[in-house]
Order: C-alpha cells, then sequence, then structure tokens
C-alpha cells in the first residue's frame, strides 16, 4: 500500500501547574492543602495587616487564623509557625517603612503573597537545618506523581541534593513578585546568617534581568525597599568590600568571555545569591547555553526565580527522561545512521550519554526543572479568579484591504478609549472612591522604520482623523458605531461592536467629534498634525494638534528615522514634521496627575522596565505569535489596578449594578481593552489565557441567579461500591479486556454506539473574559463531508496505529486493544448507512484536497476523529461495566459534596444584539430573586411568568425556582438549562412537573400519600453528578422521585423520565430498564429501599410508529400516557410504585 506523508499529532502533556513536585510537598504540610481552600479561609480585608493586641500581637492576622483552624500542628509545631510568621512581619516592616510613605497608606500582604512567603519560610528553614530529610520527602512526593502518570514522558528523575539551591516562584504580573523578592532576599540573609555567623553575607548578591529598561527600574524599586544596590560594575565585582550590595545585571552581558559589553560568567562564580527576573525569556532558542551560566552562578550558592509565563517557558519543552532518548536517537542516526532499535546491543553501547552530556541534557529539561523548583503557584488563573486586576476584552482584525477598513477598525478604537475618557470626566470625583486613574491609550507595533511601519501607521491614521477634507466621513463612521450600524463584522457576520458604546448612545456624532478633538487631541478645531522630534531627548517624538498641547508620545529607538518617515508623509497626510530643541521628555510625565498626554506610542520593547496604573487601551500591531511572552508582558502591565481601599481588585458587578453606581460604567471603567490589527498574536494569548482556566466570552449582559433549598430529610440515591472504582481490584481496568471497534457481546444493543462530531471551522475574533459577557452560538452554514475511502488508500496507517497507541497510553487505557488490520478495515467501510456511521466532520471543502499536503492533512483529521472515537468507546464500556455495581448512599441537602447534582446559580445570558431588551427583563427579576434568597416560598408560588419566562417554585422539588420557557421569543437564554424544548410543543419535563405540584393538592393524592413525604430532583444527565445507567443505552431518567414513609423511614427511589417514544420499540433499553431495576435492586439488599423506573410518554399511543402493544401492555412496562387524562397517570404511577 503507498503511504502518504506522515502527519504529526501534537502530544498531549499533563497539566504543567499538575505537575509542580516541590508545591505539591508545600501543600501537604497545611490543612486546606490548596490554594483554592486557603483563599475561602483567609481573602479577608479584615484578616490583612498585623495584631496589634491579644496573645498573638506583633504577629499577622493571618497567623491567627491559620493557628486557630487551619494548620496541621502534627506536620509543623506551632511555636515554629509563630517564629516563620514574626520573621516575615520583620522583613516585610523593613521593606515597606519608605514605600508606606511613597504611597501614603500602609502597604499589607494579600493572603497569597503570605503564603509564598510563608513557604518560602517552610523551605530554607529545611534547607539550611533539614535538608536530608527534605530531599526524602520530596522524592517520596515525587515517586507518588511517578506512580500517578501513564508515560516515561510525564515522570521525573529523582531529586538530587544540587536540585535544592533553586526555586521559582510563578506570580502572575501585577501579583506583587518585586516585593516578594525583596522579602526573599532578606529571608535568605536571615538563615544564611544564622548558619554563617563569621561570614554575614554570600560572596555576591546578583540580580539578572531581561533587559537594560527592567535593569534600571529594580535599581529604583530595591533603593524604596532601603537596600543598597547598583548596576553591575566590573571593578566592584567580587570586592569583599561591597558584598552586602546588590549588583543589578542585564542577562545578556552574560558570555563565555569577557568583552566591552559581555562579562564572563565564570568570573562570577562563586558563593553566590542570584535573583533572577524572567530569566527563562531567552530559552526557546539557547535553553542549554542560559541554565549553564545559571548554574555556574548559582552551584555553591542559591537562587531565586520570578516569572510570570513559567508555563509559556515549558510548553514545548520535554522532562529529562525524553531529552536522553531523543540525545540517544541524535547520537545513534550520527554514528550509525539506523533506529535504536535496530543496534546492536555492543552499538547501544556506545550510544549512553556520558556524565558531561547528561549534565546538559538535564539543565535543557525545562519542564522538569522547573516542576521541580516552582515553590508557589499564583499564576494568572489564581490572580484572575481572584477578582485581581482588569476584564480584559480583545478584539483583532487578521486583515484588511483598504485602508478605509483599518481606519474604520481604529476610528471604533479610539472611540472605545474616548468612551473610558468621557466617563472618567464625567464621574472623577464618584470614581475616586475606586481608585480609577486618568486612561491612557499604550500603541505598540513591531516595526518602527521600514516602509511599512506600523507607528507609521497609527500617526497616518491620526492625521487622517484630524483632516478637515475626510471630516464627514469620520463622523459618520462614529455614527454608525454608537447606533450598533458599523461595518466591522466577525467571521460568522456578527458587528463586533454592538452594544460597546452604550454609554454614547443617543449623542449627536458631530458633536461627538468635536468632544473628541477636545478630550482626546487637547483641540478644539482641526488642524495639522505637528510631530515634534524632541533634539534633546533621544528616542522620542511627541503629537500636537497645531500648537495645542501635545495629546501623545512616541518612544522608539530611532525617532530620527521615524521623523524622516513622517516629514517624506507630509505631502500625502494632514502631517507637519519639525524639531524642538528645548522641549522636556513627556515620557516620564505620563503617570502624574496632571498629565494631559492620553497616548503612548511605541515599539514593543519599550514597555520593559516601564509600568503605570493608567493603561486602559491597548493597540497591538503586527505582533506575530512568536511574541508570546512578551505579548503576555505587555498584557500583565495593563491589567494592573489599584482597587478600591488598595485592594487591587476589581468591583463586584453585585456592587456596581447598585442603583447609586449605575451611571458610572464601572465594569467598562475595570476593563483593558486590547485591539490587535494584523496581530497574529491573538490565537496564542487567547490559549495562554484558555490554558489558565479563563474562558473569554462575548460582551453580552448577564444576570446571575442563585437558587434557594427546601426542607428535606436524608435521601437514598445509589452511587458506585467501593473496590469498583479505577484502578481498585474489581475495576474497570482490571476486570475488562477490550479491543478497540468490537463492542463486547454482553452490551451489545445495550450501550450508544459511539458517535464523534468533529468541528474545524474557525472560532470569532472578539473575546471577552467576563463570563457575565457571553455570546450565543450563532447558527452558521457549516458544510460536512466525508473523507473519501480513495483517499485513505493513501494514509500511512502505521503512523496512525502509532499515534493511537501513543493516545491510549496518554490518556490511561491500559485494557485497550489495538490492531492495525482491526483499523483499516474500520476506517475504510462505507460509512453512508446509518448503522455504519461513526462521525460528522465539519470542514470547508477547500482543506479536502487532493495533493501531497491534503493528503496529508486528511489523514491527521481521522487520527483526530478516530482519538475522539477511542475516548467515546472506551468511556461508554467503562460506564456499562461499572453501572452493574451500585450500593445505596444517604445524603443531606447540607452535605459538602453530594452524590447529585443541585443547581447553585442560573447564569441568564443576553441573545447576541438584544442586550437592551434583557436588561429590562433582568432589571424586573430582580425582585423574584430577592424572594428566592429570602425563601419566601408562599410569595413565589403565585409568581408565574414574565413574558414567555416562567420560573416553577415547587415546595417539594429539592431546590428552586426552576426556569422555564413558553417560546424562543425571550431575548436572553439561561444555563444550566434544565429542560428540553421544541418550537410546537410543550417541554415533557415542565409537564410532569406542573401536573405533579397540581395533583398532590387533590383529595386523592392526599388519601394516597397521608404517609409517606414526597421530594423529587431534576436529575443531571452526566456521569459526574447525575444517577444514569450505561446498560440502558446510557440512559439517565430526567427526574429522581422519593417516596418516605413517615413513620418507618422506608424510602421509594423512582426514576422518571417523561419522554416522547415516538420512534422507540417497545424491547428499547430504557423501556425494558424496569426489569433492570429490580434486578439492581435485589443485589443492593438493602430492605429499606425500593427502586422502579418509569417512562411517561407525550407521545399519544396512536402516534407510536410500529406498535404492537396495548395500553395495559404497556402499562405492565412501566410506560404510562401523560396525555388525553389530566393527572391520572400520576396516580396510576403512584399507585404501582407501592405494589411493586
Amino acid at each position: 500500500m503507498a503511504k502518504a506523508p506522515k502527519a504529526k499529532t501534537k502530544a498531549v502533556k499533563v497539566n504543567f501547574h499538575e505537575q509542580l513536585i516541590l508545591n505539591k510537598w508545600l501543600w501537604s504540610k497545611f490543612n486546606p492543602n490548596r490554594l483554592e481552600g486557603m483563599k475561602q479561609q483567609l481573602d479577608h480585608p479584615q484578616f490583612e495587616g498585623i495584631e496589634h493586641e491579644g496573645d498573638n500581637a506583633g504577629q499577622t492576622k493571618f497567623f491567627s487564623v491559620i493557628s486557630n483552624t487551619l494548620f496541621n500542628k502534627q506536620v509543623v509545631d506551632i511555636d515554629v509557625l509563630r517564629r516563620y510568621d514574626l520573621n516575615i512581619v520583620k522583613h516585610w516592616q523593613k521593606i515597606t517603612e519608605k514605600r508606606n510613605e511613597i504611597e501614603g497608606h500602609v502597604l499589607n500582604l494579600k493572603y497569597f503573597q503570605y503564603l509564598s512567603l510563608l513557604f518560602t519560610e517552610l523551605y530554607l528553614d529545611q534547607y539550611f537545618n533539614h535538608q536530608a530529610d527534605m530531599l526524602n520527602e520530596l522524592n517520596v512526593e515525587l515517586e507518588q506523581y511517578n506512580h500517578d502518570q501513564k508515560s516515561d514522558a510525564d515522570q521525573f528523575q529523582q531529586y538530587l541534593p544540587e536540585d535544592l539551591n533553586k526555586i521559582g516562584y510563578w506570580n502572575a504580573t501585577g501579583s506583587g513578585k518585586t516585593l516578594l523578592m525583596h522579602v526573599n532576599i532578606l529571608q535568605y540573609l536571615d538563615y544564611f546568617q544564622h548558619q554563617n555567623a563569621g561570614s554575614t553575607y554570600p560572596d555576591q548578591i546578583i540580580l539578572l534581568t531581561p533587559n537594560e529598561g527592567l535593569s534600571e527600574q529594580h535599581l529604583q524599586e530595591l533603593t524604596d525597599s532601603g537596600f543598597q544596590a547598583t548596576l553591575f560594575d566590573k571593578q566592584k565585582s567580587r570586592n569583599s568590600l561591597y558584598r552586602d550590595e546588590i549588583q543589578i545585571i542585564d542577562m545578556n552581558k552574560l558570555s563565555d568571555t569577557d568583552g566591552d559589553k559581555t562579562v564572563a560568567t565564570m568570573s562570577l562564580e562563586g558563593r553566590n545569591l542570584v535573583l533572577i527576573d524572567e530569566g527563562h525569556r531567552g530559552t526557546s532558542s539557547s535553553a542549554g547555553a542560559w541554565m549553564e551560566r545559571r548554574d555556574i552562578l548559582t552551584k555553591d550558592g542559591f537562587s531565586f526565580e520570578y516569572s510570570a509565563t513559567f508555563g509559556q517557558a515549558v510548553s514545548k519543552a520535554d522532562n529529562v527522561y525524553k531529552r536522553f532518548e531523543d540525545a540517544k536517537k541524535q547520537k545513534a542516526k550520527m554514528l550509525y545512521g539506523m533506529a535504536i532499535n535496530k543496534l546492536t546491543e555492543e552499538q547501544k553501547k556506545n550510544i549512553q550519554l556520558d556524565e558531561l552530556e547528561q549534565q546538559k541534557y538535564r539543565r535543557e529539561a525545562l519542564r522538569e526543572v522547573y516542576a521541580k523548583s516552582i515553590l508557589f503557584d499564583y499564576s494568572y488563573k489564581y490572580f484572575y479568579a481572584d477578582g485581581y486586576g482588569k476584564e480584559v476584552n480583545i478584539l483583532n482584525m487578521k486583515e484588511y484591504h483598504e485602508d478605509d477598513e483599518r481606519n474604520l477598525y481604529l476610528t471604533a478604537c479610539l472611540l472605545s478609549f474616548y468612551q473610558q475618557q468621557y466617563l472618567f470626566k464625567k464621574n472623577q470625583t464618584k470614581l475616586a472612591k475606586f481608585n480609577i486613574e486618568k486612561p491612557l491609550w499604550v500603541f505598540v507595533g513591531n516595526k518602527v522604520n521600514d516602509d511599512d511601519s506600523d507607528i507609521l501607521a497609527i500617526v497616518k491614521f491620526l492625521a487622517d482623523f484630524l483632516d478637515a477634507s475626510r471630516k464627514s466621513k469620520v463622523i459618520s463612521w462614529l455614527h454608525d458605531l454608537i447606533t450598533n450600524t458599523s461595518r466591522l463584522v466577525d467571521p460568522k457576520g456578527n458587528n463586533i461592536f454592538a452594544n460597546r458604546f452604550a454609554p454614547l448612545y443617543g449623542q449627536n456624532a458631530t458633536e461627538l467629534y468635536q468632544d473628541i478633538l477636545k478630550s482626546f487631541f487637547n483641540a478644539t478645531t482641526n488642524q495639522r498634525l505637528n510631530v515634534v522630534r524632541i533634539t534633546a531627548n533621544k528616542g522620542e517624538l511627541r503629537l500636537q494638534v497645531g500648537e495645542n498641547t501635545p495629546f501623545a508620545v512616541i518612544n522608539v529607538g530611532d525617532e530620527k528615522g521615524l521623523y524622516d518617515n513622517c516629514e517624506n508623509s507630509s505631502q500625502t497626510h494632514y502631517i507637519n514634521a519639525r524639531t524642538d530643541d528645548f522641549a522636556e521628555s513627556l515620557f516620564p510625565t505620563l503617570n502624574n496627575d496632571d498629565s494631559e498626554t492620553h497616548l503612548l506610542i511605541g515599539s514593543r520593547k519599550f514597555t520593559e522596565g516601564w509600568s503605570s496604573w493608567r493603561v486602559s487601551t491597548m493597540g497591538l500591531l503586527n505582533m506575530g505569535s512568536g511574541e508570546g511572552a512578551q505579548i503576555i508582558q505587555l498584557f500583565g502591565r495593563g491589567v494592573r489596578l489599584k482597587g478600591e481601599n488598595f485592594s487591587l481588585k476589581r468591583t463586584p458587578r453585585e456592587i456596581y449594578s447598585k442603583a447609586e453606581y449605575k451611571g458610572l460604567h464601572l465594569d467598562l471603567m475595570q476593563t483593558i481593552n486590547i485591539f490587535g490589527l494584523r496581530a497574529d498574536y491573538m490565537e496564542k494569548f487567547r490559549d495562554y489565557l484558555n490554558d489558565e482556566g479563563i474562558i473569554l466570552n462575548q460582551d453580552l449582559v448577564t444576570l446571575d441567579f442563585p437558587t434557594n433549598k427546601i426542607q428535606a430529610p436524608r435521601l437514598k440515591t445509589l452511587t458506585l461500591k467501593d473496590g469498583y472504582k479505577d484502578n481498585q481490584a474489581n475495576g474497570f481496568k482490571a476486570q475488562s479486556k477490550l479491543s478497540m471497534f468490537k463492542i463486547p457481546k454482553q452490551y451489545e444493543g445495550k450501550i450508544k454506539k459511539p458517535f464523534v462530531v468533529l468541528d474545524l471551522y474557525p472560532r470569532l475574533q472578539a473575546f471577552h473574559t467576563d463570563k457575565s459577557k457571553r455570546q450565543m452560538d450563532v447558527k452558521d452554514k457549516r458544510q460536512e463531508h466525508e473523507i473519501s475511502p480513495k483517499i485513505m488508500c493513501m494514509f500511512d496507517f502505521d503512523e496512525i496505529y502509532l499515534q493511537l497507541q501513543q493516545y491510549k497510553f496518554q490518556r490511561g487505557y491500559s485494557n485497550l486493544q489495538l490492531n492495525v488490520d482491526d483499523l483499516q478495515e474500520f476506517c475504510l467501510r462505507d460509512i453512508k448507512t446509518s448503522t455504519e456511521d461513526w462521525y460528522k466532520l465539519l470542514v470547508d471543502s477547500s482543506e479536502l484536497t487532493n495533493d501531497v499536503s491534503g493528503i496529508k492533512k486528511q489523514q491527521a483529521i481521522l487520527t483526530e476523529l478516530l482519538q475522539s472515537y477511542m475516548d467515546k468507546f472506551y468511556h461508554a464500556i467503562k460506564n456499562a461495566y461499572e453501572g452493574q455495581f451500585y450500593e445505596v448512599t444517604e445524603f443531606s441537602l447540607d452535605d459538602k459534596d453530594l452524590p447529585v447534582q443541585i443547581c447553585e446559580q442560573y447564569t441568564l445570558t443576553a441573545k447576541d444584539g438584544q442586550n437592551n431588551e434583557a436588561q429590562e427583563v433582568f432589571d424586573r427579576l430582580e425582585t423574584l430573586k430577592d424572594l428566592v434568597a429570602k425563601g419566601d416560598v408562599e410569595k413565589l408560588a403565585p409568581w408565574k411568568e414574565d413574558g414567555s419566562f416562567r420560573a416553577i417554585t415547587f415546595d417539594r422539588h429539592l431546590f428552586y425556582p426552576l426556569l422555564d420557557k413558553k417560546d424562543e421569543s425571550l431575548p436572553f437564554t439561561w444555563s444550566p438549562m434544565l429542560f428540553d424544548y421544541t418550537s410546537h410543543t410543550q417541554s415533557s419535563e415542565v409537564k410532569f412537573v406542573l401536573d405533579l405540584q397540581s395533583y398532590i393538592n387533590t383529595p386523592a393524592a392526599d388519601d394516597l400519600l397521608k404517609d409517606y413525604e414526597l421530594y423529587l430532583l431534576r436529575n443531571a444527565d452526566n456521569k459526574y453528578r447525575g444517577l444514569g445507567f450505561a446498560l440502558a443505552g446510557n440512559f439517565y431518567p430526567d427526574f429522581l422521585l422519593w417516596l418516605v414513609n413517615k413513620q418507618t423511614g422506608q424510602q421509594y427511589l423512582t426514576l422518571v423520565d417523561p419522554k416522547g417514544i415516538r420512534n422507540m420499540n417497545h424491547d428499547d433499553a430504557k423501556i425494558e430498564f424496569y426489569k433492570e431495576i429490580k434486578s439492581i435492586e435485589a443485589k443492593l439488599d438493602h430492605s429499606d429501599l425500593i427502586l422502579n423506573s418509569f417512562i411517561l410518554s407525550i407521545t399519544p399511543m396512536k402516534d407510536i410508529l410500529n406498535n404492537s402493544l396495548s395500553e395495559e401492555e404497556f402499562a405492565e412496562k412501566n410506560v404510562l400516557f401523560m396525555v388525553g387524562n389530566g393527572t391520572a397517570y400520576l396516580e396510576q404511577m403512584l399507585k404501582k410504585i407501592f405494589v411493586q
């Protein structure tokens, strides 16, 4: 068979957050032993600061909480904890003494900063005083991690003593890592000096930075914290007179040899304390060289490393095992020209790695290096989840063909920024409470002086905006933007600026243009854009309209070249270029309260070493995916927020939605708008946020609607028996051997055949971090295709087989067998018949070409389909096996971990383009929301509907209300959606609830149920939270119904599934389950629990296809009909329950 070129499938690595061995070990010393648990206990403003009275005076308030309720005293003695805490207080007060004066208020540690320092105290104590014990404990932790991994490629080698002198901190930009670094210096010196009484300082204290700009910034920061520090000086280096002075050096100056601008790394070798800020930035192409230099500096000393982007640094990195294997493969190919598995035993000896090679590859295995050394993880996912920093709104214009398209987009960007200016000016006094700074727009370009200079493109846009001859066009664009009629759309045709300018609705576009001139351009009339080169300040240009106050500053490396380009453009654009020999620099004044500079333009390098609380809007031009780490740094600078009471946090929606704050539009003022133009970085950036668990959503209004619970006794349900869970003796892996593509005979006809849907269409380009701003899926005309068997004949099935084997091991499907012949037979079948159909592929036909690259791509698509099929096949059989082994579990609604799913909250979200309509309904629903919160069931019961929206409060359902809709006319949807809907009939689930609610208040029900209490729950439709039965076609009944005997406590648990059965055969597994459930009951041997199952048909019997049963025969199978006899079917069901 002819083989097509091999398509590579990206290996799925274990989530890096879950690989942090050192971090896991430290958490094991605490209770709660996870950040989320500690947050619940400590993240409260009243716990920040120092105790001033009582037994814990002089300690942090965090210590009081931890020592009283949280700490595992058997692991760390309370007096040791007290010592750690006092050290932290001492060091923190030392570095903030001067800063408190500068800031004008007392700086207090946040809970995550405190935990980071507490972990450091514990680690340094162990390192200096109990190192051997710590090494042993870390290796026990590592062995447990390795035991849990499915692949050698995810396992780590044992800790060695030389691994322990390097620790790292994964801190989000804006989380205060600079101050933590300063405390870490004092912590280390404290332990060092206790152990080395005769040597009070290390040989050198060295701070490595990524560039000169950050070196300057660190110098100022260290000075503010009371340290002696200097930029690196070869004359002072190694001089014992300056050992207490921190030397700051740009890591790019480290080299193998001394030079005019470089220093030989070996010359700095010694017993050093080394601090590394974002040291891995250069590791992508030169990881080995950089890590070798780091090891030289720290060999006999100690290092602290800090980064916001460890996740990106290791995204393509491997562990030591994988690096060793790759190196041996390379040696085999180089020495013998063949693969390892073809070598003789003698040849294999010759490709073994010597000690120097092993050291080299250990250094390059960044995933393992950092997994074993990151002490604390407070990366952006935690920072954002805790409410710190701004929300993020991202837009990107991937391509444009006319300058007007670009200028329209940039006009929308400018309008977004002006809207923030407008709101700030209008509400400045009220916004002061929330420490909102005057907005600043930052634009960053990748190219400065090319023919297609990004910076020049922005200058030209600003000039065109000011050009009187273009004024009418610009005003028309502004009108379209504020009236939601803009031509800027996403790939699905949606207006990407819809509803983004609500505060400006109703304004006259001409008057709006004039106010933009005044507020943004510091002008009142249209005049030429003056580009002024400040000759006394290298790297700076300023922009001003005529002779008005400058509104923008440009900070670039080659300002002369850019100035010349601007001068050349004066013939074609509304630009005038001139020089000024005496003007002072504007750049240092940007953070002044009285700054009238609203725009900062620069190349991507300029922000390193500069930060500001003002940044509210960012523009990025031509930033490629290769600039990922720098983009995340840029993002981190823009997301910083002072917050109310200097909390650094966003104001919660429940606060800013109050009537007294509504006009402030705090959501807009606490959002960083990021606008990309031909910025390919966006996908990488979106992936980064998604990897961190931050889901980007559209800018749509929402309403969070918490539910309430009724009072109920302890109820009984079914859960999987102990012993039958994964990796237990009777578990699925130990007891079942599977062959992929072959459903075991005992499960044939009883489980759903696996079916895969793969959608390869691109996603939207507009995203928002705020979960309240979601977008409904927009229907789209997508093409459905199959991969032709004729094309498959050209695939390399051996390669597909190997990729599936790799995927199988990664997923841990150790009891699943694969066979390449079965694989080919399965794939080459004619799947046009419904019985053989196993996938649905949504892809544009242009992707399925018959050339070499097209065949390669289709092979990769088939591999992805097969991987998804493997998941579905495996889990279907696993669910079927485990479904046979149930036990009775009791629960109370107050339990922390419930075996059933209780909906805690609905999120109501506006439909696309219907924000205003939805908000009107949401405002009315606030009354209902308050009644639910108060638990006022009597007042809730009469509350029926708002338009086609309905909230059902049934006092026998375990939580309330149950949300319902009559039709599709609502301007919003909600999640979770508990009921199924069709456009022409009432939901069978809703009918059942309403019928039951009506029936139980009748005399007949009073008589039938006089000895019983009835409880109902909408069952979840997934294995993890719902009660389901794989042997009944993966059957998750819609409702669980309990009848509890008031006297004896005996319970009847009935599985109720209202549904249409028009196309269902009477021997369907779901119908036949009425017998299976009694078999399960018998196996349980639990006399206090009676099980039953009912299908309640919304389909009249006359409409059932191919039916030969009578209504009585259906009733014998516990199939009852809901239509035509009112609520009689409920009485019939209850009577059958009691007699079965």
